[in-house]
């Protein structure tokens, strides 16, 4: 996979984190759950890099 198209993904990838952690903080009002969901969000971003090649 070319470096335009992983970082296409990566921006696309912000918007799902982003409105996620927002959810989150309002329902619990916690970073530590905020963290959790970023690196979830990060990990599955990588898991996506590694499948396509």
């Amino acid at each position: 996979m070319d470096i335009p198209r992983k970082i296409g993904i990566g921006v696309v990838m912000i918007i799902p984190t982003f409105v996620g952690a927002g959810i989150w903080w309002e329902l619990f009002s916690s970073w530590a759950v905020v963290l959790i969901w970023i690196f979830f969000m990060g990990g599955l971003y990588a898991s996506i890099l590694r499948r396509s090649g």
